[in-house]
């Protein structure tokens, strides 16, 4: 059974609570069965399998949630594997795709394990922005990550303008050292009218030009592989 496949519940191993370690924070794939009636029979392909996807409207997304971890809330859901980073995989940060090629894409192959990075990788930076976990996942473990919808998130030690309402919201680009406080945090752009131009002009035109980031280094009159998404990036 291939991965990442759409809308999947996962029954009956989706048990407790999405943000909760019996499902955001497992060693082996899809975990195990917690309890179930004698005699029940249940395929192997029932499990979590990374790349799997799940959609939570608000009233499940509650019923999800771990109190104790923080609320979930409408969006789409995705089962990955956590890689084995410098910094940590925690509650509220950004994560990226992992790439097995610094200088270029993926493969096929390793696009097929479902593999994110809370580092920012050499070259690739936040380019290839994931989404953002939903509780501490413990390195090389497996998680649930949230990568569209309504989502808590972190946001670095000191804003680069005044926070608003309604203002955007960007990734941090905290660079290479993994070690950097705000690695995987989020930014705000700024309203303040001495800065305007930059942030009204400049950014709301690569905003609107937006359609992917480069996964091969782009030549002239070339043809050359891109990540275009939904939202920014995208794995299906």
């Amino acid at each position: 059974m291939a991965a990442g496949r759409f809308s999947k519940q996962a029954a009956p191993y989706l048990v407790g609570r999405l943000n909760a370690n019996n499902n955001g924070d497992l060693p082996t794939i899809g975990g195990q069965i917690s309890s179930a009636p004698s005699g029940l029979t249940a395929s192997q392909y029932l499990q979590n399998i990374p790349g799997d996807r799940i959609i939570l409207d608000p009233l499940t997304a509650t019923a999800y949630s771990n109190n104790t971890v923080g609320n979930l809330y409408t969006g789409t859901y995705r089962y990955v594997v956590t890689a084995n980073s410098t910094s940590a995989p925690t509650l509220g940060h950004g994560c990226v795709w992992d790439c097995n090629n610094a200088n270029g894409a993926a493969t096929a192959a390793y696009d097929g394990t479902y593999t994110v990075n809370s580092d920012e990788p050499a070259n690739h930076g936040v380019s290839l922005f994931a989404g953002v976990f939903i509780n501490n996942i413990t390195k090389t473990n497996m998680g649930w990550i949230q990568e569209s919808g309504k989502a808590t998130v972190k946001f670095r030690t000191t804003l680069s303008a005044n926070a608003a309402i309604g203002g955007g919201v960007y990734l941090t680009a905290a660079g290479n050292n993994a070690n950097a406080a705000d690695v995987g945090s989020f930014d705000m752009g700024s309203n303040n009218a001495a800065n305007q131009t930059y942030f009204q002009i400049a950014i709301d035109q690569a905003l609107v030009r937006f359609v992917g980031v480069a996964e091969q280094l782009p030549s002239n009159n070339n043809l050359s592989l891109i990540d275009m998404g939904i939202n920014r990036t995208f794995r299906w």
